[in-house]
């Protein structure tokens, strides 16, 4: 046992080192401001563009392009230079005949840590007209599809892993020989093993927007594992892989069972599953935004608990209650009948913080996605916590009783009746089900934007005019994640009406300079006839400006722009901005 302790401590003390890898981003040049600036419009062509990045640039390896309305690279840009006394600004003239229209500026740079910088920003002459002419890739519905089934798969993994492991260590006296409870064990093992895998092949191509045929594509696979929830996963990996050798090589030390190593044996258990649980806290909105050093924890104890109490169902329902084992069931079930009652309190306790912290007031609640899934989820719940006092009165009714006469010792040793158990093990079924859809529910609220920050947005896009013709709007958004996650959407639409139009979406930060993001992408609805959604071929350029040529609109009527800004691996916010066309 004391090698079994030093290897979960061990394990403990890699996931957190491992976690820590790629924390600190590396410092390096960011584009701070531009002139003209990014998004805005002109009276007159200037003479030059300037770009100021936050730290000094090699002037002699910088590269300015500028690109015309159709796409076009525009002749006759200077050489890239340094304005007098400021290293950290570069400037380029540009040729003085500069038509009307909306153009593009691709930058290159080096920082003088060497790392290569690159982006774009766009301006307009005299009115707003296309830009970059470029197709975009898009994740096609099985990918999307792919991934979420995978990640509900891997709440089912762990909570089948951890779940047993602490039924037949904690609850089952000899439960651990129990081949059944072997086999669910493994099972677990490896549904969570397989299941992290596969979502770490898909979680490219659906965060990219890619098709399923780039799952084996290398720069994604690279991107991935350079990712934060990539990292996540690896880790995952290698905790389960010192897990599987801990099960083969201790099966002779957790033979028998002692009543006193009950709760070193537990302590084990619960210090697996809780090194297991954190890989999921690390990649979800927990990780992010503000009380983080509570959210981690909560967020962690909330899922171990969950896998104890859900986990622990189907070793009752297909091992023991098909065991025969009567003297097991009369401790097993009324100990985990007590355990599934602590399970519950601490959900209750740490659904009630998560809830408040995502969702913040009851019209998030009843007026978002996020809270639509949380009250189906709170309905499971409270679906599955009525079950188990149902089975707690049985177990009372069975095991509870106090031993007073003869046939009160023979009832005792013969057990429940098979018409008892049977019933029984119909509501434990049940229990099963509901469960299982509890944890598609989890899952759900892990990938949907916060309640409290869709219902703020939501608020500011009521108060946009409906109208026909041009759209020039610029909406903020909260993705969460903190403050890195808040910015402002500038949105242009041109123009306006049935047949090709033109948008650009640039994103901002509170001072309306460039912000960089993971990803931006649209698609057009016609809400009023049920039409679409409808694709919207858009290239994110520079990690802050996207432009799509022809964002096509068949027939008249107030259609619905909804762009979706994602600012990290987990966190992003949809835009939705109405666009009339006659």
């Amino acid at each position: 046992m004391k090698l079994l302790s030093r290897m979960a401590a061990l394990l403990g003390t890699f996931l957190i080192a491992l976690l820590g890898i790629g924390g600190t981003a590396s410092a390096h040049a960011e584009l701070v401001a531009t002139t003209p600036g990014s998004f805005e419009v002109l009276a007159a062509a200037p003479h030059e563009v300037s770009l100021r990045f936050s730290e000094s640039i090699d002037v002699s390896l910088a590269e300015v392009r500028l690109l015309g309305p159709g796409g076009a690279p525009v002749a006759g840009v200077g050489k890239p230079v340094h304005p007098a006394g400021g290293t950290d600004t570069i400037a380029a003239t540009l040729p003085g005949n500069l038509a009307n229209g909306t153009y593009t500026v691709s930058y290159r740079v080096v920082s003088v840590d060497s790392h290569p910088v690159e982006g774009a920003f766009a301006f307009s002459v005299g009115e707003v007209t296309g830009g970059v002419a470029a197709g975009q890739d898009r994740a096609d519905g099985l990918t999307t599809v792919l991934y979420g089934v995978f990640r509900w798969i891997a709440y089912v993994g762990l909570a089948l892993l951890v779940g047993t492991g602490f039924f037949v260590t904690a609850c089952w006296p000899g439960g651990e020989a129990a081949s059944g409870a072997r086999r669910l064990l493994w099972a677990g093992w490896g549904i969570l093993t397989g299941s992290t895998v596969v979502t770490f092949v898909l979680y490219g191509p659906s965060a990219a927007g890619k098709p399923i045929g780039d799952l084996a594509d290398p720069a994604l696979l690279g991107t991935t594992f350079g990712s934060r929830i990539g990292l996540v996963l690896v880790t995952r990996l290698v905790l389960l892989g010192v897990l599987a050798a801990v099960l083969v090589l201790g099966r002779k030390t957790f033979r028998g069972y002692e009543e006193v190593n009950l709760r070193r044996r537990s302590a084990i258990v619960l210090g697996a599953g809780l090194a297991l649980v954190v890989t999921w806290s690390f990649a979800n909105h927990s990780a992010a935004g503000t009380q983080v050093l509570l959210a981690l924890p909560v967020d962690a104890i909330h899922l171990l608990a969950m896998a104890v109490w859900l986990g622990g169902l189907p070793v009752l329902l297909a091992v023991l209650l098909r065991s025969g084992d009567i003297p097991g069931m009369r401790i097993a079930i009324p100990r985990f009948s007590r355990i599934a009652l602590g399970c519950v309190l601490v959900l209750a306790a740490s659904g009630t913080y998560q809830a408040w912290r995502e969702v913040g007031s009851p019209a998030a609640l009843f007026g978002t996605g996020y809270g639509t899934v949380l009250a189906v989820k709170l309905l499971l719940v409270v679906v599955v916590v009525g079950l188990g006092a149902f089975a707690r009165n049985w177990v009372h009714r069975q095991y509870g009783g106090e031993i007073v006469t003869v046939s009160d010792k023979r009832r005792a040793r013969r057990g429940p009746e098979k018409q008892e158990i049977g019933r029984f093990r119909r509501m434990v079924t049940v229990e099963v089900l509901v469960a299982a859809a509890i944890l598609g529910a989890t899952a759900a609220l892990v990938d949907a934007e916060p309640a409290a920050a869709e219902l703020a947005r939501a608020r500011e896009e009521a108060a946009i005019p409906a109208r026909v013709g041009p759209v020039n709007v610029v909406l903020p958004f909260d993705a969460g994640g903190g403050p890195q996650g808040v910015g402002k959407l500038a949105v242009l639409v041109t123009p306006g009406r049935v047949g090709r139009n033109e948008v650009h979406l640039a994103v901002l930060d509170a001072n309306r300079r460039p912000k960089k993001v993971a990803e931006l992408r649209a698609e057009l609805r016609l809400p009023s006839r049920g039409i679409g959604p409808i694709p919207v071929a858009a290239q994110l350029i520079g990690g802050d400006h996207a432009i799509a040529q022809n964002a096509p609109i068949a027939i008249p009527g107030m259609w619905e722009l909804a762009v979706t800004v994602r600012t990290s691996e987990i966190d992003q916010a949809v835009v939705r901005i109405p666009v009339g066309a006659r």
